[in-house]
């Protein structure tokens, strides 16, 4: 007799086998590596921002500073764990400081400043604490502002320098913010906290030399280096007719000659030694030149004051 034998025998039998011989199980298995936790961290962040108020300055004159960023403002550590820290606040006026945990308290200041100190606070580990902005006071006698410098050297036309030249800085109006002068090597320069307006006006002059000006913008503060170059006056003469008839009218213009070589004409204000002979006419727009008329024979001559000398034309008049 055949038995038969049915599919699902078949089945069992297999899985009997599975079992047995441990190849089937449902038993997870376990990671290769274990979960690295990243450390705690062990320091706070302290920021805030330090304004200066609004203030009359009265030197040179009486001008006012809007409220605004305080830069350069010193932000000192005075208690806690981090006590003896500092930084220093930037052009936006804004400081940051990382301090270990626990209570603190800073002080803020600056040279021309009341000094102020914050409330106590804490650092709290991995998180930041934003101070309330503070505002310092200008002290009454401020006179500091910011930090500003100029500098450069002054030559010739032929780029030698030139000493003893003088350069004014001013508000470009009526009130002087300093006056310097150059060295032997030409050089000239300032450092100074002393206030100024926020357009300086710079010239460079020397006696028997053209001069040379400029305006530059320092706000709040500025380092400005910048040379000049003043042309050395070689001579100066009055060019006009040195022989006229009776009713000629002539222009009459001063000439200057530089070290460069170079050559410039201009406006002569001359008036005459003898109005009978040459008369020196009535300026008529546009200003800019000059003119004499020969009224009757003889000589006369025409002078031009300057500061150092007086240029002189003889004019001989025929009928």
């Amino acid at each position: 007799m055949v038995r038969q034998i049915t599919p699902a025998c078949v089945l069992c039998a297999v899985m009997s086998l599975l079992t047995a011989c441990g190849a089937a199980s449902d038993t997870p298995t376990a990671p290769s590596s274990a979960v690295v936790t990243p450390p705690a961290p062990i320091t706070g962040i302290v920021q805030g921002v330090v304004r200066h108020a609004t203030v009359f300055v009265s030197l040179p004159a009486q001008v006012l500073l809007p409220e605004g960023p305080l830069s350069g403002a010193q932000v000192l550590v005075t208690e806690g764990a981090g006590a003896g820290r500092s930084a220093t606040t930037g052009a936006d006026g804004a400081y940051r400081l990382e301090l270990p945990p626990g209570p603190f308290r800073v002080r803020w200041s600056r040279p021309g400043y009341e000094a102020r100190e914050s409330d106590p606070g804490a650092v709290i580990a991995g998180s930041t604490t934003t101070v309330d902005t503070v505002t310092l006071r200008p002290l009454p006698d401020l006179s500091i502002v910011e930090e500003w410098s100029i500098s450069g050297i002054v030559r010739d036309g032929l780029g030698d320098p030139v000493a003893g030249a003088y350069v004014d800085v001013s508000d470009g109006a009526a009130s002087t913010v300093a006056v310097l002068s150059t060295d032997a090597a030409g050089r000239f320069g300032i450092v100074s906290t002393q206030w100024h307006p926020d357009s300086l006006h710079i010239n460079a002059q020397k006696e028997g030399y053209r001069s040379q000006d400029l305006t530059v913008r320092c706000v709040p503060s500025c380092a400005i280096t910048t040379d000049f170059r003043l042309l050395r006056i070689v001579r100066q003469w009055i060019d006009g007719p040195s022989t006229m008839q009776v009713g000629d009218v002539a222009p009459v213009t001063a000439g200057v000659e530089y070290d460069d070589g170079s050559r410039k004409a201009y406006r002569a204000s001359v008036n005459s030694s003898n109005v009978d002979v040459v008369r020196v006419l009535r300026s008529q727009p546009p200003y800019d030149t000059t003119y004499v008329k020969a009224i009757a024979p003889g000589t006369a001559t025409l002078q031009l004051p300057l500061a150092t000398q007086t240029l002189t034309l003889n004019v001989h008049v025929v009928p």
